[in-house]
């Protein structure tokens, strides 16, 4: 995959240079200074641990859409009612974009997380598009992503539709970002839900993202 045409370029550059930082503290698994990454200058506090970054091309989002919409989203019949929606699971229909995905969440997402929160958090839950639409579902509901330790959703086609945006609890509503502006957030103690769309398909590619490490360490000392 080549980044420059489906990366934010000034997005990846920030990155690229804030890598040196970055592989220096993973060397020696600290360090006693640590400054700001480059690509800080970048990311936007929406609230407390709640960022947007400008993260995919416009010309990239349109060609997907393109791709996607004639698709055949369905729920998740194992969730709960009130949190289905209708997806498309990348690496089961879609296994070529999971791929690049991949690639993504390693080289450019896993890097932001580690400027926001200096902690990595590379393992993929799962990647999945999600449609929004009065016909199939215009908003969900309050919920934790349980399967992740930080989300990411990407709005596909902003300005295509009506209404949409995320409301998180105690922080209130955000707007539709502008199309491939990532919204990032830790998933697991930020209760959130997407907003009606009136009019349209809202389409969002969605990241649920966790710390294998963690994990594991958790299981083997038998923590919850």
């Amino acid at each position: 995959m080549q980044s420059h045409w489906c990366v934010n370029q000034n997005t990846y550059d920030k990155v690229q240079d804030s890598l040196p930082m970055i592989t220096k503290f993973n060397a020696s698994l600290g360090t006693d200074k640590l400054a700001k990454t480059p690509v800080n200058k970048i990311i936007k506090k929406i609230h407390p641990d709640i960022y947007k970054v400008p993260l995919f091309r416009r010309q990239f989002c349109k060609m997907l859409v393109d791709e996607i919409k004639h698709m055949d989203f369905k729920t998740n019949d194992s969730e709960d009612t009130l949190r289905q929606i209708p997806e498309v699971i990348l690496h089961e229909k879609l296994p070529d974009l999971y791929r690049n995905m991949w690639y993504i969440v390693q080289t450019v997402l896993n890097p932001i997380f580690f400027s926001l929160w200096q902690r990595h958090c590379a393992n993929i839950g799962t990647i999945q598009l999600a449609n929004y639409n009065l016909k199939d579902k215009s908003q969900g509901a309050f919920h934790h992503d349980d399967s992740s330790d930080i989300t990411v959703v990407v709005p596909l086609n902003t300005g295509e539709y009506k209404g949409g945006g995320t409301e998180f609890h105690n922080y209130g509503k955000i707007d539709p970002l502008p199309t491939g502006h990532a919204l990032m957030f830790p998933s697991f103690h930020m209760m959130h839900k997407g907003l009606p769309v009136e009019s349209g398909d809202r389409y969002l590619l969605v990241f649920w993202l966790y710390d294998r490490s963690r994990v594991e360490y958790l299981h083997q000392n038998g923590l919850p």
